[in-house]
């Protein structure tokens, strides 16, 4: 099982309404971590097996997931207007597990 947490900002200081920050690969089945692992070496880690219990870290429903989140992101920001001043920031935390399914944690923090 696969716990990447992929967390996304919303910037007001880049002007963009949605960013979204990747990096680390994480072991479900285990407490293997590696928060070093930045998204351009996530195709290093596709259906590789963790190093510890050997259980997949990186499934390609995730891979297909994030990219599409990505893309998401990306479209949002072509429509959105820019962020103002007054704007409130949140954060998140997406976490998949595998399946591509995402939970995601959002918390408000202005």
């Amino acid at each position: 099982m696969l716990n990447i947490k992929k967390e996304f900002e919303i910037m007001k200081k880049q002007k963009k309404t949605i960013e979204m920050k990747v990096g680390g690969i994480k072991c479900d089945a285990c407490d293997w971590k590696d928060t070093n692992v930045s998204i351009n070496d996530y195709k290093n880690w596709l259906n590789k097996p963790c190093p510890k219990c050997g259980a997949n870290l990186l499934t390609e429903a995730d891979c297909r997931t994030t990219k599409f989140i990505f893309g998401f992101i990306k479209l949002m920001n072509k429509f959105l207007p820019a962020p103002k001043e007054s704007d409130k920031i949140a954060e998140g935390i997406i976490k998949m597990n595998g399946t591509g399914a995402v939970d995601i944690e959002i918390k408000e923090i202005n």
